[in-house]
C-alpha cells in the first residue's frame, strides 16, 4: 500500500529527528517500519495521520525519542571521521592554493566555529523534523547558518592576516601532500557516509584553485572564478533541494 504524502513525510521527519538525536540506525529502521505498518493499517480503514499521532506529531516523535536509548558509543565512534572531515575542509583548499599556514588563532577559532556550525545544523534539522515549516523557511534557516559560518571564518582569516604571525608555513611540496591527504579523506568520508556530498562540495570549492595553479591568472580573476564556482554550487544545491521537495511534497508551499 502506498502511504499518503503526509504519512511519508512524517516517517521521514521521525527518522531525521531520531538520527540527529543519536539513536541507533537499526532501532531507527525498526521503529520506522513499525510506524509504517500502523499508518498503512490506519489509512486502509480510512483514517488519517492524526489518529496515530494523537493530533500532535511533534509530541509523538519526541515521546518515541525519549523511550529510546541514545547510542553514545556510536556517536563517539563517528567523531574521528567528523573531525577529519572538518580539518580537511579547513586546510585542503589553502594547501592547493599554496597559502596554507598555521597560527594560534586558526587552530583555536576554526574548530570552534566549525563545531558551532555543525551543532546549529543539527539543531535546525531537529526543529525541522517536528515543526510544520515551509520549504522557504527551512532554506532560509540553513542558508543563514551557512552565511554566518562563512562570515565568521572570513573574519578569522582577516584578523589572522593583519594581527597574527603564523608559527609554521609548510613548503610547497608538503602542501601538495596535505592536499592529497585531504582529498583522500573526502573520498573515505563519502564511502563512510554513503553519500558523495563530501566529495561534490570540495570538488566545486577546490577545483578552481587547482586549475589556476597551472594557469597564469591575476588575483582578481582568480577571485571571480572562485566566487563563480561557489555561486554555481549554491544554486545547484538549492535547485536539488527544491526539486526533491517538489517531488515529495507537491502540496506544501
Amino acid at each position: 500500500m502506498v502511504l499518503s504524502k503526509d504519512s511519508q513525510e512524517f516517517i521521514a521527519n521521525l527518522r531525521l529527528y531520531l538520527m540527529t538525536s543519536g539513536k541507533k540506525d537499526s532501532e531507527i529502521k525498526e521503529i520506522a517500519e513499525e510506524l509504517r505498518g500502523h499508518l498503512e493499517d490506519a489509512e486502509s480503514r480510512g483514517k488519517k495521520l492524526d489518529t496515530v499521532t494523537g493530533g500532535s506529531p511533534e509530541a509523538y516523535i519526541k515521546n518515541i525519542s525519549n523511550e529510546m536509548t541514545t547510542d553514545f558509543y556510536g556517536i563517539i565512534k563517528q567523531m574521528p571521521m567528523f573531525i577529519l572531515l572538518l580539518i580537511a575542509y579547513f586546510i585542503t583548499g589553502s594547501a592547493v592554493r599554496g597559502d596554507l599556514s598555521f597560527s594560534l588563532l586558526k587552530l583555536i577559532a576554526f574548530p570552534l566555529i566549525g563545531g558551532a556550525g555543525i551543532c546549529a545544523y543539527i539543531y535546525a534539522a531537529r526543529q525541522m523534523a517536528t515543526k510544520s515549516w515551509s520549504k522557504k523557511k527551512e532554506l532560509t534557516i540553513f542558508i543563514s547558518i551557512q552565511l554566518i559560518t562563512v562570515g565568521l571564518m572570513s573574519a578569522v582569516l582577516f584578523l589572522d592576516i593583519f594581527y597574527f604571525e603564523p608559527f609554521y608555513i609548510p613548503s610547497r611540496e608538503v602542501m601538495w601532500i596535505i592536499a592529497a591527504i585531504g582529498v583522500l579523506i573526502f573520498i573515505i568520508g563519502a564511502i563512510w557516509s554513503k553519500t558523495w556530498i563530501t566529495v561534490i562540495i570540495p570538488l566545486f570549492l577546490i577545483s578552481p584553485d587547482f586549475i589556476m595553479t597551472f594557469l597564469e591568472v591575476d588575483e582578481m580573476t582568480g577571485l571571480y572564478i572562485n566566487l563563480g564556482s561557489m555561486i554555481t554550487l549554491f544554486l545547484l544545491l538549492m535547485l536539488h533541494l527544491l526539486i526533491q521537495n517538489k517531488k515529495q511534497n507537491p502540496h506544501k508551499v
